[in-house]
């Protein structure tokens, strides 16, 4: 049994395929943010029992995650994902709806449920209510300070899941606006959203999906991994639903290793092969999110305590 659980997130069976798992103990499958979204794992059933498949056979805890916002016309597939998520034995669905919380709880007992990032999850009180229709682990929302989320944990005495890496998922919409640049940029749905698009000025940087915004630069705790450990916390997720096999692997490496050193009772550092690799991965560059109550763009350092700048020269569309 793992001291600490590291997962990641990969959207269709292709990507699954393609990715070396080893550094991970689970997998959420599916994008949250668009049903047109490239053979994404909730509108392909049969992908999606054989990813869960997968996962299970690599002896990892497979999840399957479930839509972000979605409209009641969503809910008879939704209902059909979480069939055979039951079905097939997945280890647990993430919701961010509370209509989907209520419906697999209700009509799926045997199905643990994860309370996901976009349900908005701010305070213990909150977390407990949530607890009450089957939550077994929650997702704080993005903006808590680490204090506040320690506050949560605590109180609510449930499980949270750390993003420790990756873009932080900021915002959801019913329309997806690249749709009006198919033209333009001769790129068509769904591989569009696929592309490395960011809104960009100076140093401040914004990725979009179409459906959904992600933070530029790329929240990196690698720094802050014994400072999370020492106040409990043990789930930790590197954001990935957008980002290549070759960024899972080698991002994934280097936070297994982290955790583990952060674990032990050596002295704890961050190596510079470590750093080498995750700014390799972040074209726009790093920060902290809202962890220590900063505007989410900036990176703060565990030693100086002052602002790092840590920002690379975007190589993405402006």
């Amino acid at each position: 049994m793992n001291d600490f659980e590291l997962n990641t997130t990969i959207s269709n069976l292709k990507n699954l395929r393609e990715t070396d798992l080893s550094s991970f103990d689970g997998v959420y499958l599916g994008n949250i943010y668009c049903r047109l979204f490239e053979q994404n794992f909730l509108e392909r059933l049969d992908d999606l029992k054989e990813g869960i498949q997968r996962v299970k056979d690599a002896g990892l805890l497979a999840y399957v995650t479930t839509y972000a916002a979605p409209r009641n016309s969503f809910l008879p597939k939704l209902r059909k994902v979480l069939e055979v998520a039951s079905s097939a034995n997945a280890d647990a669905v993430e919701a961010h709806n509370l209509g989907v919380l209520r419906i697999a709880h209700e009509e799926f007992p045997g199905l643990p449920i994860h309370v996901g990032g976009f349900a908005n999850v701010y305070t213990d009180s909150g977390a407990a209510v949530l607890e009450e229709h089957g939550a077994r682990r929650i997702t704080p929302n993005y903006e808590l300070s680490l204090e506040e989320i320690d506050e949560l944990a605590h109180g609510a005495n449930l499980p949270t899941e750390i993003l420790v890496h990756g873009k932080m998922p900021l915002g959801i919409s019913d329309y997806c606006f690249l749709l009006d640049y198919e033209e333009k940029w001769g790129v068509n749905c769904p591989t569009l959203c696929q592309l490395p698009l960011f809104v960009k000025r100076d140093t401040w940087a914004m990725r979009s999906v179409g459906k959904g915004i992600m933070s530029g630069k790329d929240v990196c705790m690698l720094e802050h991994l014994p400072r999370l450990v020492a106040s409990g916390h043990r789930t930790f997720r590197i954001e990935a639903a957008y980002e290549t096999p070759a960024y899972r692997k080698e991002v994934g490496g280097v936070y297994r290793e982290a955790i583990a050193a952060a674990l032990s009772k050596g002295l704890y550092s961050v190596a510079d092969r470590w750093w080498a690799t995750v700014r390799e991965h972040a074209p726009v560059g790093l920060c902290n999110g809202f962890y220590f109550g900063k505007t989410g763009m900036e990176y703060l350092g565990a030693e100086s305590g002052m602002l790092t700048p840590f920002t690379l020269h975007a190589t993405a569309v402006e």
